[in-house]
């Protein structure tokens, strides 16, 4: 007996979905997989209508390019002049989809900016600044604005900075809606806007934090020209903005942090102008001290036995702020033993001794500077009879010096003497001299050093020049760690020398401040009042000091 099957009467509904999956699979591709990463962006092949296009009629824009892409929403992309209804955007394999959802005006030239919103499927490669032109009249505008941005506060050029043109008539336009035209800066900070309608425009650079286009974070950066851009045939715009952070953050609490035993750090996210704080720990031991930021503080206190507490803090007189702490502590009642070097509550007779100062064998010293010891915690009295024991080499003779205690931190102690050149010192610091914060006297420390040479330090002598005597400067010469090394103030005349004298042989470099205020400090700018930040001339020159050698610099602002 023979068996036959009819293999689409028995599955006749299985064969059909088969070969179904088979068509749409030759007919769709696949994203490919493997190979050399790919670090490039998506390009477009084809476009219709094409780009630039004059008298353009159509409701539909199909753009392909040359790689898969990523469905971002386009929530970046802006069309100008604005529509009452925002473009639908589709993206489906290579792709993109544009769909205009309101009439066109007359005689218009119309640009869709992508920003950053075409990206490549595999690796998230941006096209930036990618835009598609086009003309219901007879030509494209053709006015165009270029340009920088750079940060105010160090000249330092700025990348992704959205820098945005709206009507002359528009006021304030970025505070309340989107630009007409924009661009984003590239990694030199630079820019180009194109296809402009001529005519008068207000120019302004964001550094946009939620993506919106309108400065209203009170983190954004912003800038703006100072004067109106107009834009016919016969100007070639040229613009540099320079990005300033106005300090529209309100000053609040950002952290209480236990650091050590007896040690809070209170840190807020701006400087504040005064500070207070209570707790049930308070002690007329207890001393605070704020950094040069005016935006943390450092409290000391003495009852390091305590676990846990609320902290009550007051800034500005009016920010009120309660932490509730776990403290690092150390038991009341221990004795101090080996490196337990927390320990109290003995008798004054009986207080432990403990090495107060950092141990450092032969550190660098500076010739013709004061000798600063570091003290790892607050010294809050000296022994009046005690002085420090200076020892020259291995000598057995030593003598005495006197010291200060630093008024701010209390955390180092200052001794200076007549030294040597290359020679090689030790300070010891007796037996009960400083007390720290914690009732606690030092053990004997030596600290060892070795002087540099006379011929280390250099000379530098400057000549200040400026075509602006009626205005007010602040220049300062800084070292290769960009540490301000000395400060000159200057006004009134067209030229002065001034003197750098035993500064350290190495590289060094000018900053300048246009000080407008006179306070001797760089300020921001104030966006509603339009006042821009204060101007800050950097020098790409840097003048190499050699030991033992005059040399002389010349500075023009």
């Amino acid at each position: 007996m023979n068996y036959q099957f009819n293999l689409q009467t028995i599955f006749p509904s299985a064969i059909i979905i088969l070969i179904a999956l088979i068509q749409f699979g030759c007919a769709n591709e696949s994203v490919p997989t493997g190979g050399k990463k790919d670090e490039k962006p998506p390009e477009a092949k084809k476009i219709s209508p094409t780009n630039k296009s004059l008298h353009f009629n159509s409701t539909q824009i199909k753009i392909t390019f040359n790689e898969f892409l990523k469905e971002t929403g386009f929530t970046q992309t802006l069309i100008s002049p604005p529509q009452d209804k925002r473009p639908e955007f589709h993206v489906e394999g290579r792709t993109l989809t544009i769909k205009l959802k309101s009439p066109l005006r007359d005689s218009t030239t119309y640009t869709i900016n992508f920003a950053d919103d075409v990206k490549d499927l595999n690796e998230g490669n941006t096209t930036s600044n990618f835009s598609y032109v086009f003309s219901t009249g007879d030509f494209i505008d053709s006015q165009k604005i270029s340009g920088s941005v750079m940060l105010a506060k160090d000249n330092t050029n700025q990348e992704g900075i959205v820098v945005s043109l709206y009507p002359k008539d528009s006021g304030d336009g970025i505070l309340k809606s989107k630009p007409f035209y924009f661009a984003k800066t590239d990694k030199a900070g630079q820019f180009k806007i194109e296809n402009i309608k001529a005519g008068k425009y207000l120019a302004y650079a964001l550094k946009d934090q939620n993506y919106n286009y309108i400065y209203d974070q009170p983190n954004e950066l912003i800038a703006f020209s100072d004067s109106i851009l107009d834009l016919t045939d016969s100007v070639k715009a040229e613009v540099r903005l320079f990005l300033f952070d106005e300090n529209k953050k309100k000053a609040q609490l950002d952290m209480v942090k236990a650091l050590s035993p007896g040690q809070l750090q209170i840190s807020y996210n701006r400087p504040i102008s005064n500070f207070k704080l209570d707790w049930r720990g308070l002690s007329k031991e207890d001393f605070a001290y704020i950094y040069p930021t005016n935006d943390t503080i450092i409290y000391w206190y003495s009852k390091y036995y305590i676990q846990k507490d609320s902290f009550y803090l007051s800034a500005n007189d009016t920010i009120l702020d309660t932490a509730r702490l776990e403290l690092k502590f150390v038991k009341q009642d221990s004795l101090f033993t080996g490196n337990n070097i927390l320990s109290a509550g003995v008798n004054q007779s009986n207080r432990s001794k403990e090495d107060t100062a950092k141990r450092v064998d032969f550190t660098f010293q500076e010739f013709n500077k004061a000798v600063k010891i570091n003290l790892t915690r607050p010294c809050i009295n000296i022994n009046e009879t005690k002085r420090l024991h200076l020892f020259e080499d291995s000598s057995a003779n030593y003598s005495e010096l006197k010291f200060t205690v630093d008024e701010k931190t209390k955390q180092s102690i200052t001794a200076d003497f007549q030294k040597k050149e290359n020679a090689k010192y030790s300070i010891e610091i007796p037996d009960s001299t400083v007390q720290d914060i914690f009732g606690k006297w030092n053990r004997k420390l030596v600290y060892k050093f070795i002087t540099n040479a006379k011929n280390s330090y250099g000379n530098l002598h400057i000549t200040l020049k400026t075509q602006h005597p009626e205005n007010y400067y602040v220049i300062k010469l800084l070292d290769a760690s960009n540490t301000t090394v000395e400060e000159f103030f200057f006004t009134g005349n067209g030229e002065r020398k001034v003197s750098a004298e035993n500064i350290l042989a190495g590289s060094y470099k000018f900053v300048v401040i246009e000080d407008t205020n006179k306070n001797g400090v760089w300020d921001t700018g104030i966006f509603k009042d339009k006042k821009q930040p204060e101007k800050i001339f950097t020098y790409k020159e840097s003048y190499q000091l050699k030991g033992g050698w005059d040399l002389d610099a010349e500075v023009k602002f």
